[in-house]
């Protein structure tokens, strides 16, 4: 009597382990691709620094990655392709706003490269904080992006303050070896946008921290048209250095200006000219040329450079066409690396793993800082990606600085 009980215990036994198996054998099922969603300013003002060559240059990155066999996901035992979807934000901050949203809700995507610019990806991230997604910021690299307490963004970049702390330690070592002479004053523009600003404010702190004094700050509406003012003021204080954080098409109107009156510092400096070859073509060489910027491109020497140079190799384009590659392949790269690393497409889990990376890029080792003091603001997800200083020198971007990096010397206007 028991054995014949136990026959149709066995067999229920079995129908439970059978049925609960196939409620979950879904969630088992790799999925057909990984879909990574963003914005880009493919046209609008910001273009000048991305547009159409950024997008082919992220088009030509997946293509790669997908050809090496996507990226390895441990809860699938298999790789997996990526699928790209970006949509062009005309360089509007809520544009990219509704386009994140479409891409959380329509698209489906299951993880997010953040928009170009702090600007937009202030706004941006909100809607990766709303949905839980992974968001990696490839150029924003704005303080107060990183000190709202987000808890689904991190940036690539090093923060936009620093980039005046580079600039300087070239300044020095030029006036140090006696290629230039000791200068004394700065002045500086500051166009009033997330980022510019910040830019500029970081060229006061380390112009003062140099020893420099700075006999000028001038804030600036977006886009200003009108430099006059500024440029007379400017010509009685008879600044050594002018230090210009404003993007690139306001940097355009204020060269041809002071060029159009005569006015000609020692030296000019204006971050955002030498990311892309577009600039020296908008104002010519006549007042392009030997003013200097900053650049990501540089002879990389470590990380998946490879990669890095296929994905440029097959826009057909030169890497200073493209509207600045390293970042916009950091941020994949840090994407991949997390989701390996996490060995799922959980978000969560692969937002822990991203937060905690410690790897060999095109840059040297790449980590994310927490609790990070920057002017005063307590940041959360700051990289440490660095900048370069470059010089626009007959019609070509030289890397200047690092000079274990540099392509060229200092040449004076």
């Amino acid at each position: 009597m028991k054995k014949r009980l136990l026959v149709p215990f066995f067999f229920i036994l079995l129908m439970v382990a059978f049925l609960n198996s196939s409620m979950v054998f879904p969630a088992d099922k790799p999925p057909k691709e990984i879909k990574i969603g963003a914005s880009l300013a493919i046209t609008g003002p910001f273009s000048v620094e991305w547009g159409p060559p950024t997008l082919k240059y992220s088009q030509a990155l997946e293509s790669v990655v997908n050809e090496r066999g996507g990226v390895y996901v441990k809860e699938y035992n298999t790789r997996l392709p990526i699928k790209l979807i970006i949509y062009d934000d005309g360089s509007s901050p809520d544009r990219s706003v509704e386009l994140y949203e479409k891409l959380a809700t329509v698209d489906k995507a299951d993880f997010f490269i953040g928009p170009e610019s702090s600007p937009i990806l202030i706004k941006a991230s909100t809607i990766a904080e709303k949905y839980g997604i992974p968001m990696i910021g490839s150029c924003g690299n704005s303080p107060y992006i990183f000190a709202r307490g987000f808890k689904w963004l991190v940036g690539v970049d090093m923060p936009a303050p620093q980039w005046g702390e580079t600039y300087y330690a070239m300044i020095k070592q030029l006036m140090d070896t006696k290629q230039i002479p000791q200068l004394k004053t700065v002045a500086v523009i500051k166009e009033e946008t997330p980022h510019t600003m910040d830019v500029g404010l970081g060229a006061e702190h380390y112009a003062k921290i140099a020893g420099l004094e700075v006999v000028s700050s001038e804030k600036i509406p977006q886009g200003l048209a009108d430099f006059s003012s500024i440029i007379i003021k400017w010509k009685g204080l008879k600044p050594d250095i002018v230090y210009v954080a404003s993007w690139s098409s306001t940097a355009a109107t204020f060269a041809k200006q002071a060029h159009e009156t005569g006015f000609k510092p020692f030296t000019l400096h204006i971050p955002h000219v030498t990311l892309t070859t577009v600039w020296h073509k908008k104002v010519g060489p006549e007042i392009a040329e030997g003013v200097t910027g900053i650049t990501h491109i540089a002879n990389f020497k470590s990380g998946d450079v490879q990669l890095y140079n296929e994905a440029i190799k097959r826009t057909g384009l030169g890497p200073y066409d493209l509207g600045i590659p390293p970042n916009r392949f950091l941020s994949l790269e840090v994407l991949l690396k997390g989701i390996e690393k996490a060995g799922t497409l959980n978000r969560a889990k692969v937002m822990d793993a991203i937060k905690t990376l410690r790897y060999q890029t095109l840059h040297g080792e790449m980590f994310f800082r927490f609790g990070y003091d920057i002017v005063g603001k307590k940041c959360d997800g700051v990289g440490n990606k660095p900048v370069y200083i470059a010089q626009l020198q007959g019609g070509e971007i030289k890397v200047l600085w690092p000079l274990e990096l540099a392509e060229g010397k200092y040449k004076r206007r």
